[in-house]
């Protein structure tokens, strides 16, 4: 173990948060979740008490104050996720993902000793508009939708520091387990659950790349045993392709067949909206991690579904 010993970590309630509290608990680092308290009493339980959780919000700089003093890391993991909750609450989600970005690196400045891991998105470069690929970090930052452009403004604050900013593409799995994404394997794991069809819009023609969340988590805690950078370093967290939806449906067909015994309908529409297929370049993080990326996606969909029964 490194010096970094004391973490903080922000959105500890979310999915990629509460999966972190875990993951980082087990490690032996000695882990505060900060955060919404909905899923903190069944966090307690996956952590057997160890982790330390405090209810709070973002916009109390006051309280992101207390929590981060006396802490050698702050995981800043909390967010609105993805265009459609940003739209839903715009004001919010300028108020969580900006002015909560500031909060924290202020607060992380003011003690002076604390790094800090920002979690941020590869809608920073875009989502709508045609780009060269794989996205590369040394690409310019162009977001044409509210998340990412809110996303983009939050790495700016990050920057005021060393921080080092990762950029996630889709993150899945079981996590910590106390939450299902509403997300396309959120949305398959569920009607196979339900008996149901999986439901495919375009035909299925949409690429998306998926990083495994036990991959983003190693990829963290060892970030964490490294020297802490002296300059801003961002850093692409995804597997360096895409995946569509057709591929990603026939999966989950072979493996509740596999596993559970079920054969499960696969149900295809040619309407609804194309944007461009989009994957990362994973050079760099591959560089200073060659295990990466560790975990398949036929990983991920064997744990959602197993995970049902």
């Amino acid at each position: 173990m490194s010096e970094t010993r004391r973490v903080l970590v922000t959105g500890a309630g979310g999915y990629v948060g509460a999966a972190l509290v875990v993951d980082l608990q087990r490690r032996g680092f000695r882990v505060v979740g900060y955060g919404h308290s909905a899923n903190f009493p069944a966090l307690r339980a996956r952590t057997d008490g160890a982790a330390e959780l405090v209810e709070g919000d973002l916009t109390d700089a006051r309280a992101l104050e207390r929590a981060v003093r006396g802490a050698d890391a702050v995981v800043h993991a909390a967010s609105f996720a993805g265009e459609r909750s940003c739209r839903r609450d715009m004001p919010g989600a300028v108020r969580s993902i900006v002015r909560g970005t500031r909060h924290v690196v202020d607060a992380i400045a003011a003690g002076g000793t604390a790094r800090l891991v920002h979690l941020s998105t590869y809608a920073v470069y875009s989502t709508f508009r045609e780009r060269p690929m794989p996205l590369e970090e040394s690409a310019e930052l162009t977001p044409d939708d509210l998340y990412g452009t809110l996303k983009a403004e939050a790495e700016w604050e990050a920057s005021r520091i060393p921080a080092v900013i990762l950029r996630l593409t889709n993150v899945f799995g079981r996590g910590s387990g106390l939450v299902l994404k509403t997300d396309v394997l959120g949305h398959f794991t569920r009607a196979i659950r339900e008996g149901k069809p999986l439901k495919m819009n375009a035909g299925g023609r949409q690429g998306i790349e998926f990083v495994h969340v036990d991959d983003v988590c190693r990829v963290i805690a060892e970030l964490l045993e490294r020297p802490r950078p002296t300059d801003p370093l961002a850093l692409n967290v995804g597997v360096g392709r895409a995946t569509s939806i057709r591929e990603l449906a026939a999966l989950f067909q072979r493996v509740a067949r596999e596993e559970l015994g079920r054969d499960v309908a696969i149900a295809s529409e040619e309407s609804g909206e194309l944007w461009p297929d989009r994957w990362v370049s994973i050079d760099r993080l591959r560089a200073l991690f060659p295990w990466y990326p560790a975990k398949s996606l036929a990983d991920g969909v064997r744990e959602l579904l197993t995970a049902v029964h």
